[in-house]
């Protein structure tokens, strides 16, 4: 426990903060630990990413192209998984047979939230050059 975390403690256990403002403190000291590279069992560890993020740059030789920056909050993606086990059964037979058509073999029946928050936590940084044209960054924060 680092000697931030020990004194907020001490001072509630003496009374001189309320449990309030004990979290508050707590999760600052954790929040800035996170920032400047905490160990693997203090907040980042806990917390995980926030966001989705893809970033899309022109190639080097296109100055003029279109940059993208889409941050979305994993939190959003979640809610949507949650929100996939609703879909009726033929729905869902009729979506897998259009996305097996596309060439994508994706199963709703066997979609697990649980994989999906294994692929966010390992997916440190994926990079995609499209025939040289434009790079493409995925990553979560």
């Amino acid at each position: 426990m680092s000697e931030e975390k020990r004194k907020i403690l001490e001072m509630l256990a003496d009374k001189k903060i309320s449990v309030d403002d004990a979290e508050k403190l707590l999760a600052a000291v954790s929040e800035r630990a996170g920032e400047g590279g905490a160990s693997a069992g203090d907040a980042a560890g806990k917390t995980g990413p926030k966001y989705l993020r893809v970033l899309v740059e022109p190639a080097p030789d296109n100055p003029k192209g279109d940059r993208v920056n889409i941050r979305v909050p994993l939190n959003l993606v979640r809610a949507g998984l949650k929100f996939a086990s609703f879909i009726p059964a033929q729905a869902q037979e009729k979506i897998n047979r259009e996305m097996k058509e596309k060439g994508v073999p994706f199963d709703l029946s066997h979609f697990n939230p649980q994989d999906v928050e294994a692929l966010l936590v390992h997916l440190n940084d994926l990079t995609v050059e499209v025939e040289g044209k434009e790079k493409v960054r995925v990553f979560c924060e």
